[in-house]
Order: C-alpha cells, then sequence, then structure tokens
C-alpha cells in the first residue's frame, strides 16, 4: 500500500508575515500643514538694531496650509526673549503701529518687529538676559492667556503616595500624553534635573506636590509627564513643546527636520488630558525652549543684556561688546567632558567683572520676582541637534532611555545619543570660557 500521512489536527496552514507598516502618518494627511515647498520661516526682529543684525527669533511658519504662525504663541515667545514684557506687541515695520490681531489669529509675513513700547524711540534698545540660568520665573504674572480658565488643568488627589516617579505617572497619564502608546513610556521632566540650581533659586517646588522635598526637588509629579522614548527624545532636544492654543494644550514643533515628518506627525496635534500638571513648570519649559532658538548674541554685535547677581537676586543691566557676547556666550565648548554645572550664573557674572569698561558698561538694579524675567539664546539651526547627550541631564533609570529606535514611528535616526555629557546647551554656551 502507498505510504500515505493524514494531515494533524495539531498542524494549520503555513506561516505568513504581516505586511510592512506605511510611513507614519497623522489621520488628518497633514491637510493643515504647509507642503514642503511652501514651507518658510518668520524672522522677528528687534527695532533697535538695524536689520543686517538684529533677529531675535526665528520661527518654523507651520500653522496653516498657507503657512503663519500662531500670534500669541510667537509673541509671548518674543516677550520671554525681552525680559518678560507682557505688554509686547508686534508691528510690520520699525516704528509701525502694533498688529491688531487676536490671540489666535496666524501671522502669515516673514518680519515682524517686537516693540515694548507705543513710541518707538522711547527706550528702543530693550535688554534681553543672555541664558535661562538669568531668567527670573514670573510669579503671579504669567501671560494672561497661559493663565485663561480654558486652559485650567484640573488637579488629582487619589495619586499613590509611596511610589517612584514613574509609578505615579503610570497611574495618572497612563499612556503617552503625545501619542497615546502605553509601551515604551517614561517619566519626561518639565523643568529638566539640570536645571535643580535654577529650580531652587527661582523658588519652583512652591509649584509641586511636596514643596518641603530637601532632595532631587524637581523629580515630582507635577513637574513630570509620561511620554514615549523617542518623543521624550525630542523633547529634551527642543524639537518641540506644549503651548495653549484655540481650546487646547497641543504640540508645538519648532524642527520640523529635514524631511518635515515631526510637524506632519505632531505639530498642533491636541494632548491627551492632562491632570494635575504645574502650568507654571509647563511655561518654564516653554521659556527653556525659547531661550534656545535665538541667535541674538552670536551676531557680532554689542547687545544691552540683563543679569541675575547669584549671590543676592538682584539683577543688572550691562551694554556687552560684540566680541565679549560672541567670546562669553556663543562660543562651543572645546572639552565637552567637563560637566555643565560647574560653571553656571555666578562665572558668567565673574567673567563680566574682569571685563574691561569699553567691554561692559552697566547699572544695577534690585530683583523683583512680580516684575520682569527674561532670556536668551542659543544658536537656531534647522536641525537642532546641538550634542551627544540629553540635554535635560536625567539619568533615565526607569526606561533606559537610549538611541533613536526603529521600533518607534517617528524617525529619530539623525538624533544624537542619549548619553552623559550634555545636559543643557544654554549651559554649555556659558562653560569652560574665559573672559
Amino acid at each position: 500500500m502507498p505510504n500515505t500521512t493524514l494531515p494533524s489536527a495539531s498542524i494549520s496552514s503555513n506561516f505568513q508575515a504581516r505586511k510592512p507598516y506605511p510611513p507614519p502618518t497623522h489621520s488628518d494627511l497633514g491637510a493643515s500643514l504647509p507642503k514642503n515647498n511652501d514651507s518658510y520661516n518668520v524672522h522677528f526682529r528687534h527695532p533697535g538694531y538695524p536689520d543686517t543684525n538684529n533677529i531675535l527669533l526665528v520661527l518654523p511658519a507651520l500653522d496653516s496650509s498657507e503657512g503663519g504662525i500662531h500670534h500669541e504663541t510667537a509673541r509671548i515667545a518674543c516677550a520671554i526673549i525681552a525680559n518678560c514684557t507682557w505688554e509686547g506687541f508686534l508691528t510690520e515695520t520699525r516704528k509701525g503701529r502694533r498688529i491688531a490681531a487676536e490671540a489666535d489669529s496666524l501671522l502669515t509675513l516673514k518680519n515682524y518687529y517686537f516693540r515694548i513700547k507705543e513710541d518707538p524711540d522711547d527706550d528702543p534698545k530693550y535688554p534681553i538676559i543672555p541664558s535661562f540660568a538669568h531668567f527670573q520665573f514670573p510669579h503671579d504674572n504669567l501671560p494672561p492667556f497661559w493663565k485663561s480658565d480654558i486652559f485650567r488643568i484640573p488637579r488629582s488627589d487619589i495619586l499613590p503616595r509611596q511610589s517612584g516617579l514613574t509609578e505615579i505617572l503610570l497611574s495618572r497619564d497612563v499612556s503617552c500624553r503625545v501619542t497615546s502608546h502605553t509601551e515604551g513610556t517614561e517619566a519626561a521632566h518639565l523643568i529638566p534635573r539640570s536645571e535643580e540650581p535654577w529650580f531652587s533659586s527661582n523658588m519652583m517646588f512652591q509649584y509641586t506636590s511636596r514643596p518641603a522635598t530637601m532632595t532631587d526637588p524637581t523629580d515630582d509629579a507635577r513637574n513630570s509627564i509620561l511620554l514615549r522614548s523617542d518623543i521624550h527624545t525630542v523633547f529634551d532636544q527642543k524639537w518641540l513643546v506644549a503651548v495653549p492654543k484655540g481650546s487646547s494644550w497641543v504640540v508645538h514643533v519648532f524642527a520640523p527636520g529635514l524631511t518635515g515628518e515631526l510637524a506632519k506627525l505632531y505639530h498642533n496635534v491636541t494632548l491627551q488630558p492632562l491632570m494635575d500638571v504645574s502650568v507654571e513648570c509647563l511655561f518654564a519649559r516653554f521659556a527653556w525652549t525659547i531661550l534656545a532658538q535665538s541667535t541674538f548674541l552670536r551676531q557680532g554685535v554689542s547687545r544691552r543684556l540683563v543679569l541675575v547677581d547669584g549671590e543676592d537676586g538682584s539683577s543688572r543691566i550691562l551694554d556687552a561688546s560684540g566680541d565679549k557676547c560672541r567670546h562669553i556666550f556663543a562660543a562651543r565648548v572645546k572639552s565637552r567632558s567637563q560637566s555643565p554645572k560647574k560653571r553656571q550664573r555666578d562665572d558668567v557674572l565673574e567673567d563680566l567683572e574682569t571685563c574691561s569698561e569699553e567691554d561692559f558698561r552697566g547699572r544695577k538694579r534690585q530683583r523683583s520676582f512680580d516684575h520682569k524675567s527674561s532670556s536668551f539664546a542659543s544658536s537656531f539651526r534647522g536641525d537642532h541637534l546641538t550634542s551627544e547627550e540629553d540635554e535635560s541631564g536625567e539619568s533615565h533609570s526607569d526606561g533606559q532611555h537610549g538611541d533613536g529606535d526603529e521600533r518607534f514611528h517617528c524617525n529619530l535616526s539623525s538624533l544624537p545619543k542619549r548619553q552623559s555629557v550634555l545636559e543643557s546647551q544654554e549651559h554649555n554656551a556659558e562653560c569652560n570660557i574665559s573672559a
């Protein structure tokens, strides 16, 4: 008899692989964004300087299919750079009238001026603050738009009390606040761990759930959100941030990247619901991100600066020469092996005091927490890659936040590795430089 093999009930049909993923996309297919060949940047200028060297900030125009940028986001960004001058306004020309625009209007031109006085000849060279270390948080003086009831974030009293930060966020947020993914998530600080000295000196602990905590004060649920690992990477690289627009908290992308993928996936996407997150910490994160976009101090021109004294908290207005601005605040650190924490605000002041009167002329004023604070700058680059390490200085022990991974939807192959040398772009600009 011929040898016949009967099919076994334990054997099914042959293996079949699933189809590969298509390129990632948002459900709206990017219909609300400009096409790649239609995208452009908007330049925001300081009216006290000639147009050859007066760019405060450059932002991509991504807020509609025709371009443009959200008015209040751009205006507040400029106001931060101009020492938290919330009454500041935008004009189309150096001495023109203020733009009659609502908060959610779109700015569609390529150039605007940020003014702080109605009379364009009244103190035109308003000062800026050179780094986040010299940014004074505006306690009880947030921009009115950020304090709107529509953006109020509800509190929660049902979070676990004795758990670690990641466990608290997993319980509170459950999923990534941008993508809604539940796997590959980790705790993302709003005010980074590397900014702990700034956090303490600006008394940001009053906005946390544990104001009396003496160790690791930034490790607080109200200063953190849950993010997928790759989103955390670009968040710490200052490519994107959370801002209020319309009636929601949304993602705002500052660096769309070479392919525009980041903007197509996330720009103006509404965040998953936020719970028990400090609006003040969100604003500090916005300032920390904005202050890294400006090239104002790198243009080789003398600038008027506001610096905070680390000893008594007073602030000082100084006129710094162009060479000194570039040397102290814009020079790249030659050796990245030294921690940026070794030289911060006090060392910059020491550099200033050793300069000649020709380099600096200044006067001192008292610090006021409820008045104006300010901002800085590092470089605006198309890719925003500033170093090989996590700018937040975080030791991602909970999630091993590492290199870009093909598992994630966002293409991070060109991102720098999150190692241990870079803690903050702003600190790098101030460190290891002798006057």
